[in-house]
């Protein structure tokens, strides 16, 4: 559906541009930001309405970004600078009839990155075969409290954007508006709103009853906020260890309740239990492995995410080894995707059957999420690799991947639709914890985070720490035989210190751009007489395609053409060759 942009009603009058006249008042001035060093704030006052065009140069990169509201007075955010460069900035200003301003310049001197920054190494890089965009995650030091970044790389590898950070905190997700949100969890217990100059803008506060799950915090497209929480269950006949003659007691149970929350006033507005639908009974290798306040970790989950198909959630729980469907309304399940072993009989119905050649379960997997296709993809840690009492898959022969299942639910058959580990010729990688698949909506390619690599080939990253481990993003293409178009390691590999412990990084995300680019009205539409035909002139973001469309009467409208750009980015033209023989005609641009 087209959306109507701004209207602008004219008549076939000549709209003659007069002599410059715009000129810069006050400014322009660039303040850095505090707490985001690659960002800053431009200032600058004009004369008469205007927009704002910028020209970057580093030495080495050079680029535009041009403003499109239109006002006397102007605070842009500039992005999109790199580290330990100087840079030339040049302002002009054009007013509603186009005319442009002398040029003024600003320079904006980048500090190199901190001493502590992560160590990164770039592995592979085909630009031509990657998602175009800038990958987003949060980078920590293994086991530090301190040192941690939130940062956004460009298709090179290198650091555009980063703000210091908590290391209890590391889920950045890009917002609509191009602020980032992010769920902190205690003391803080909130959810908060952080724009590009690296200032919290807003912040949602979580019920006292529901404290925030480091794992998950999601805004959705409806007005509320789904995230994941810790509160202590019950179960009974509950294995005491993971022996296979176990003694069955009565336990407290760490239950990883799935929250939504009003995003206008935080109000809670749905719950739903895990315990309310799996098998209270039911562990696995991994149910023992941490300890929590609340109770045994026998759920752990670590992502939920909607389908609006039907109006139903999925959750994974990596201690189960299993990701589980169930109705929003009714908090019914629907399907249990995992390893069969280990259910009880009022389970059966809701296992889906694996069917096809190859095919492997996920263990201890992080991240699902539904693509275009409506398959299933996830990260695969592959933890163990086995259900109680069948032995486990030792680390130092296994291996992680993302898997992506085609799931019937009609006959409840799930089938391997593609694995990065169909790729030949790369490395074994095994991570025990973390990591994300997420499949990018350009080029179909995925983006597979292994956020805590502790084995390559069967091997420590490290020969000095066994327990040094490192982060690995790669992008693959989404063949038969993948090919990895971009990986990137973050990892020191000169540091021989024993007491060196690497890196560990949650999930990465690959976003379209460091701006957003919402639909704005045209302010600056002129028309003019070209050859006897109407010609119009607007200035808009290129991101976006514009239809004209004409009327006679205001009231039904057909579209002309298409605008085309003309000479510098954002300036567009449209000439009406087939006017007609109205003797008035009135114009609008539209844009999806």
């Amino acid at each position: 559906m087209r959306r109507t942009l701004f209207c602008c009603f004219v008549t076939f009058l000549v709209m003659i541009r007069g002599a410059q006249a715009i000129t810069i008042s006050a400014g322009p001035t660039f303040t850095p930001a505090t707490n985001a060093p690659l960002a800053g704030l431009l200032q600058l006052t004009t004369d008469v309405d205007s927009r704002v065009s910028v020209q970057v140069s580093d030495g080495t990169n050079a680029w535009e970004k041009d403003f499109y509201d239109f006002s006397t007075t102007h605070a842009e955010t500039l992005l999109g600078f790199r580290p330990n460069r100087t840079n030339h900035i040049v302002v002009t200003c054009y007013d509603l009839q186009h005319n442009a301003s002398p040029t003024q310049e600003v320079t904006f001197i980048t500090a190199p990155l901190p001493s502590d920054f992560p160590t990164k190494t770039v592995l592979t890089n085909q630009p031509s075969l990657m998602e175009p965009g800038y990958s987003m995650f949060v980078i920590l030091r293994s086991g530090a409290t301190t040192g941690a970044y939130i940062m956004f790389l460009d298709p090179s590898g290198q650091v555009v954007w980063y703000r210091p950070w908590t290391a209890n905190d590391f889920d950045p997700h890009q917002m609509a508006n191009g602020d980032i949100f992010m769920q902190q969890q205690n003391p803080s217990n909130n959810f908060l709103e952080m724009n590009m100059l690296g200032n919290t803008v807003r912040t949602w506060t979580a019920p006292a009853a529901y404290p925030v799950n480091s794992h998950e915090g999601n805004m959705t497209d409806h007005g509320t906020i789904l995230y994941l929480s810790d509160v202590t269950g019950m179960a009974t006949n509950f294995p005491n260890s993971t022996a296979s003659n176990a003694p069955l007691v009565t336990a407290r149970i760490d239950d990883n309740p799935i929250v939504e929350i009003s995003a206008t006033n935080s109000a809670l507005l749905n719950t739903w239990s895990p315990l309310a639908f799996m098998d209270p009974q039911r562990i696995s290798w991994l149910t023992y492995q941490f300890s929590t306040p609340y109770g045994v970790d026998n759920e752990h989950a670590n992502c939920v995410i909607e389908d609006t198909n039907d109006d139903s959630l999925i959750v994974s729980m990596r201690d189960q080894n299993a990701v589980c469907k169930f109705s929003r309304d009714t908090g019914k399940l629907i399907w249990i995707l995992g390893p069969p072993a280990g259910w009880g009989t009022n389970w059966q119905t809701n296992l889906l059957t694996a069917v096809g050649t190859p095919f492997n379960w996920n263990y201890g997997q992080h991240a699902p999420e539904l693509t275009p296709q409506h398959t299933l993809l996830l990260y695969n840690d592959n933890n163990d690799a086995a259900t109680p009492p069948t032995p486990i898959e030792q680390d130092v022969t296994n291996q992680s991947s993302a898997i992506e299942y085609s799931i019937d639910e009609a006959t409840m058959e799930v089938s391997e639709a593609w694995n990065s580990n169909w790729q030949t010729n790369q490395d074994r990688l095994y991570t025990g914890a973390l990591g994300k698949a997420e499949r990018l909506p350009l080029t179909t390619n995925t983006l597979v985070t292994y956020g805590t690599v502790s084995y390559i080939n069967g091997v420590h990253p490290s020969s000095h720490n066994a327990n040094a481990s490192m982060v690995r993003i790669k992008e693959y293409t989404h063949e038969a035989v993948p090919q990895v178009v971009f990986d990137l390691a973050f990892f020191d590999y000169t540091n021989v210190s024993p007491t060196y412990t690497g890196y560990t990084c949650y999930r990465s995300y690959r976003v379209p751009d460091l701006y957003t680019h919402p639909a704005m009205p045209v302010a600056d539409l002129t028309i003019g007489l070209q050859d006897s035909s109407p010609s119009l002139t607007f200035s808009a973001n290129s991101t976006h395609v514009y239809l004209v469309q004409s009327s006679t009467n205001l009231t039904d409208w057909a579209t002309c053409g298409t605008a085309v750009q003309q000479g510098t980015p954002g300036n567009f033209n449209y000439t009406d060759n087939d006017d007609g023989q109205s003797t008035s005609r009135f114009y609008r641009v539209v844009t999806n």
